[in-house]
């Protein structure tokens, strides 16, 4: 059986004679950058110039807006009640006509729909008054 035998003093001597052997070094002292004296190019004030723009015109652009709806939603209020609209079926239309030509600017086929409901769903014959709610 073999056994591990460490000689501490060996160790310990070896340690000290590392430590005598190395150069003392001074303490270390905290030494602080002097403030930068370069000032940023052109472009970079051309780009803050530029991201200041945009966002004064982004605060505008948004100010113009929120007064917008308030002036409209004040003007809303006070307003008379609006009469509902009625459609009269001309010979040759059809649901798509009637819808096209109410230019709601949208999917055609939300129009049709509402125009087949408030006609009861029956078939469209000339003559017929379709009467649309605000």
């Amino acid at each position: 059986m073999a056994a591990i035998q460490w000689d501490l003093n060996r160790w310990e001597r070896e340690q000290e004679q590392r430590h005598r052997e190395r150069p003392a070094t001074p303490p270390l002292r905290i030494v602080t950058a002097p403030p930068s004296r370069r000032r940023p190019s052109a472009a970079a004030y051309r780009r803050r110039r530029l991201v200041a723009v945009a966002l004064v015109v982004a605060l505008v652009l948004t100010a113009g807006l929120l007064a917008s709806r308030w002036v409209t939603a004040g003007a809303s209020a006070g307003a008379a009640p609006v009469a509902p609209a009625v459609l009269v079926a001309q010979p040759g239309d059809s649901y798509w006509t009637l819808a096209d030509r109410l230019d709601v600017g949208g999917d055609l086929r939300s129009v049709v729909d509402q125009l087949v409901a408030a006609n009861g769903g029956g078939e469209l014959r000339a003559g017929d008054r379709i009467v649309l709610q605000p």
